[in-house]
Parts: C-alpha cells; structure tokens; sequence
C-alpha cells in the first residue's frame, strides 16, 4: 500500500511554489519592460496573468492528489 504524503505538507509546498512562481513571472515582466523601453506596465501585466493560469493549474493538478 501507498503512503500517503501530508495534507499539510503538499499545500505548504504549493503555497511556496505559488510565491516563487509569481514574483519569477513579475521579474521577468519587469525585464522585458527594461529591454524593450516600454512606458507602460504592459509586459509586467502579461506576465503575471500567465503566471497566475500557471497556479490555477497548480492548484488544480495538486488538488486531485489530496
């Protein structure tokens, strides 16, 4: 039989993977910003809406394991 992992483990492990996940994605919005000399928010926005699909599909695929 398989053990389990804990409940509490896995979601504090996502919780982390969500912080890294994002601040990464905003960096790097932030970084085309600078190389492109853009005025506006624009690639930091896009940035961090494709990263947050990225933690609803995190938050999807670790829900199943729980």
């Amino acid at each position: 039989m398989k053990k389990q992992p804990n409940k509490w483990l896995v979601l504090s492990g996502l919780a982390f993977q969500i912080g890294v996940l994002m601040f990464l994605m905003t960096e790097l919005g932030s970084w085309i910003e600078i190389k492109i000399l853009s005025q506006n928010k624009l690639p930091t926005l896009i940035c961090a809406l494709i990263g947050l699909f990225i933690v609803i599909y995190l938050i999807k695929k670790q829900s199943k394991n729980l």
